[in-house]
């Protein structure tokens, strides 16, 4: 069953780099696969057991890491059984399931692809700011509410680095902390050029994309720009502390 999973996260260290979210969303797309076995019985149900020892098959692991999968796999399936995309098959031993029509549905609109984008992004990478909420609404797919957190967070660090009142925000915030005559958070050792690129930066960076997705819903689909909105909002708040 985990065929697929194999041929797409290639090594142990891969697979225990993956976040909840995206195992969770690699083991779907196996067991949904199944379901479309020619197999009768394999296309109906699917043994808890199956999940532990079957990866990495072929795959150099140790032993800690192979104990390190078989529990991250289990906490994956268990997770899909409490959302409700998996249940018992009726009439069968309780530990054999079968997916449920929500499970049938979500497996057949997750993209392995997608997923394998989303892990190029590592927690780590990310200023630690943002390596709680934003990261897990990215690795969870929610792209508009990790971009708009992020972004609104710079402004959070901004307003109390500078010192500045909560009634002042957005671009306005962004132009009275970086003046470049008189910014709280101004270098005045620097050139005049640059102190006023500065304050166009952050300025344009909240105007972007922090303030149109605070009033209506963009629809980020592609998780790529994602990232390298994420890292952009992680480089601002690497200038502030």
């Amino acid at each position: 069953m985990l065929d697929e999973l194999v041929v797409r996260v290639s090594s142990a260290e891969e697979l225990l780099a993956l976040s909840p979210s995206q195992l969770d969303g690699f083991l779907l797309i196996c067991i949904a696969g199944r379901a479309n076995s020619t197999d009768p019985i394999a296309a109906k149900y699917v043994y808890e057991d199956e999940i532990v020892g079957l990866y990495p098959v072929g795959v150099k692991a140790t032993y800690q890491q192979r104990m390190a999968i078989d529990s991250a796999l289990m906490e994956a399936w268990h997770r899909l059984l409490s959302s409700g995309l998996i249940m018992q098959a009726p009439g069968q031993a309780p530990r054999m399931m079968t997916l449920t029509e929500r499970g049938r549905a979500a497996g057949g609109s997750v993209k392995f692809e997608e997923i394998i984008v989303r892990q190029m992004l590592r927690r780590e990478m990310l200023h630690v700011e943002l390596q709680a909420a934003v990261y897990d609404n990215f690795a969870s797919g929610n792209y508009d509410t990790s971009v708009r957190d992020a972004f609104v967070q710079v402004e959070i660090a901004v307003r109390e680095t500078a010192k500045l009142p909560a009634t002042l925000v957005g671009v306005k915030l962004m132009r009275e902390a970086f003046n470049p005559n008189a910014g709280k958070l101004t270098d005045m050792a620097l050139p005049i050029a640059e102190r006023e690129r500065m304050a166009d930066l952050f300025a344009g960076a909240i105007g972007t994309f922090k303030n149109p997705l605070s009033h209506r819903k963009v629809g980020n689909t592609d998780p790529t720009p994602v990232i390298e909105e994420l890292l952009f909002a992680s480089r601002l708040l690497r200038f502030l502390r």
